[in-house]
C-alpha cells in the first residue's frame, strides 16, 4: 500500500491505519484467551487445572521423544499404532452405545463413570505410556464433536487426568515387569504367576487412585464438599470401574495371546454395556411406583412432540388426568392400597391409549399423556374411553375390600389453543379444574376461548344442557 501524507501534519494516514489494524488483529486472540472458562475458576482450582493439563502435555511430549529416540525401526511404531487404533475404535463404538442410551444426556453433565476403561486399559498394559496418553484423545475428541455441549475446559481436564492416570499405570506395569521401551508386553509376561498379578494390580490401583484423586481435588476446589460426597458415594460407579478394569485386563491378555481372541471379546462387552445403560436409562426415565414416565422425561418428550407438531403444522393433544378423591382412599385403606390404586390407574391409562402415546406421572395422583396426530374431538374421545376404563378397574385392599376410583380429565390441542408445551399444559390444567368443578368423573376440553364439554355438544339430547365456562 502506498502512503498518502496528510496536508496538515504530513503523516502517512493509510500506513498508520494499516498498522493499527494489524495490531488489532493481534489483540483478538489475546481477548479470546482471556474469555476462556478456566480464568473464571477459583485460584486454587485454576492452578490445579492448568498444572494437570501442562503435566499431561509434557508427559506426551516426553513419551513421544522417548519412543522416537530410543526405539529402533518402524515395526514398533506400526504395531503400537495399530493396537491403539483398534482399541480406540472399540471405544468409539462404546461412546455410540452410551450416547444412544442413558449417557451423557440422562446424567446432565453430572460426575459419572463410563465404560471406556474397557478399551483404554489394554493399551496401557500392552504398550509404552505414550500410546495410551495419545490414544485417549481419539474417543474423547469424537465425543466432543459428536455430543459434548459442556464447557471445553471440563473435557480438556478430563482427558488430561485420564491421560496421566493411564500413563502412570502403564509405566508402573512395565516397570514391575521390566519391559523395555522397545518392546510390547507379550503373553509370557502376563503369565508369570504372582509377579504378573502384582504388576496388573499395582497398575490398576495407580490408575484408579490418580483418576479419583485429581477429580476429587478439582471438585472440592471449585464446587465444595457436597458434589464430592455424591461422587465418592457412587458405589455403582466403583462397580463400573472394577468391571472395566477386569474386562480391560482380559482384553489385554487375549490380544497378547492372539489379537483375534480380543476382537471376539468386543461384541459381548458391547452387549453388556448395552444392558447396563439400558437399565440406567429405564431408571432415569421411569416413575418407580407406576412404571410410566417420570415428570422430567415426560416433559422432555412432550416438549419435543409439541415443537415437532408446530413445525409441521400437525395436531398434538395433551391430557391432564387427576384421580378423584384420592386422599380418601389413603385415609380409608392406607397408603399401600393407595399406591396400588395409582399403579392400576397408570396401567389402565397406558393400556387404553395407543402404544405411541406417552403417559407420565406428573406428581401425586396426577398423570399426563401426549397424543400425537389427534385433533381436539378425537383427543376428547380418547379421554372419555380412558375415563370409562379407569372407572371399571378394581383393586383389592388388604382387608379384602374392592376399591374403585374415577378420574377427571382436561384436554387441550395445539391447533386450538396454540403456543408451546407450557401453554398447552396450562390450558389442559384449566380444563381439568372445570371437570373437577362440574362434579368430577368427566372430561372437559379447552376451546379457543372457553372450556367446553364436547361430549354434551356431540349428543343432541345433551346439547342444550352443555355449559361453556370461561377459561
Amino acid at each position: 500500500m502506498s502512503c498518502v501524507k496528510s496536508h496538515s501534519q504530513g503523516r502517512p494516514i493509510p500506513c498508520r491505519l494499516g498498522l493499527m489494524g494489524r495490531l488489532g488483529r493481534l489483540d483478538r486472540p489475546v481477548e479470546r484467551v482471556k474469555r476462556w472458562d478456566v480464568w473464571q475458576l477459583p485460584r486454587p482450582g485454576r492452578a490445579l487445572v492448568l498444572s494437570v493439563v501442562v503435566a499431561y502435555a509434557g508427559g506426551v511430549a516426553a513419551g513421544v521423544w522417548q519412543v522416537a529416540v530410543i526405539s529402533h525401526g518402524s515395526y514398533s511404531y506400526l504395531t503400537g499404532a495399530v493396537t491403539t487404533a483398534v482399541f480406540a475404535l472399540a471405544a468409539i463404538a462404546s461412546v455410540e452405545i452410551s450416547m444412544r442410551l442413558a449417557w451423557p444426556r440422562a446424567r446432565k453433565d453430572r460426575l459419572s463413570r463410563d465404560f471406556l476403561g474397557v478399551w483404554l486399559v489394554p493399551i496401557a498394559l500392552l504398550l509404552p505410556p505414550v500410546y495410551v496418553m495419545v490414544g485417549i484423545l481419539i474417543p474423547y475428541v469424537y465425543l466432543h464433536v459428536r455430543a459434548w455441549r459442556g464447557q471445553p475446559i471440563k473435557r480438556i481436564y478430563t482427558v488430561a487426568v485420564l491421560g496421566l492416570a493411564y500413563g502412570a499405570a502403564s509405566a508402573v506395569h512395565r516397570g514391575l515387569l521390566h519391559a523395555t521401551t522397545q518392546s510390547h508386553v507379550d503373553a509370557d509376561q502376563f503369565t508369570r504367576g504372582l509377579a504378573s498379578v502384582i504388576a496388573i494390580g499395582a497398575a490398576v490401583a495407580v490408575w484408579w487412585t490418580i483418576n479419583v484423586g485429581l477429580v476429587a481435588a478439582v471438585v472440592i476446589l471449585t464446587g465444595g464438599k457436597e458434589p464430592l460426597r455424591g461422587y465418592l458415594k457412587d458405589r455403582e460407579g466403583y462397580a463400573v470401574d472394577c468391571a472395566a478394569a477386569c474386562l480391560g485386563t482380559l482384553a489385554a491378555v487375549l490380544w497378547a495371546t492372539n489379537p483375534i481372541f480380543a476382537i471376539l471379546l468386543v461384541p459381548p462387552v458391547l452387549l453388556l454395556q448395552h444392558q447396563l445403560f439400558s437399565g440406567l436409562r429405564q431408571a432415569v426415565r421411569t416413575d418407580l411406583l407406576t412404571e410410566v414416565a417420570n415428570p422430567q422425561f415426560w416433559r422432555e418428550v412432550a416438549g419435543r412432540e409439541v415443537d415437532r407438531a408446530a413445525a409441521s403444522g400437525s395436531n398434538v393433544a395433551i391430557l391432564m388426568i387427576d384421580v378423584d378423591h384420592f386422599k380418601s382412599v389413603n385415609d380409608r385403606h392406607g397408603h399401600l392400597a393407595g399406591d396400588e390404586v395409582l399403579a392400576t390407574v397408570a396401567r389402565t391409562i397406558a393400556q387404553t391409549l395407543r402404544p405411541g402415546d406417552l403417559v407420565g406421572r406428573l406428581g401425586g395422583e396426577e398423570f399426563g399423556a401426549i397424543l400425537g396426530g389427534l385433533n381436539l374431538l378425537d383427543a376428547e374421545g380418547a379421554a372419555e374411553r380412558l375415563r370409562s376404563q379407569v372407572a371399571e378397574a378394581r383393586v383389592r385392599s388388604d382387608a379384602g375390600d374392592w376399591i374403585t376410583v374415577t378420574v377427571s380429565v382436561g384436554v387441550s390441542e395445539r391447533s386450538v389453543t396454540g403456543g408451546d408445551l407450557h401453554q398447552l399444559l396450562d390450558a389442559a390444567d384449566t380444563a381439568l379444574y372445570e371437570a373437577k368443578a362440574a362434579g368430577r368423573n368427566c372430561v372437559r376440553a379447552a376451546g379457543p376461548r372457553r372450556v367446553i364439554d364436547l361430549s354434551a355438544a356431540a349428543d343432541p339430547d345433551r346439547a342444550d344442557q352443555a355449559e361453556e365456562t370461561p377459561a
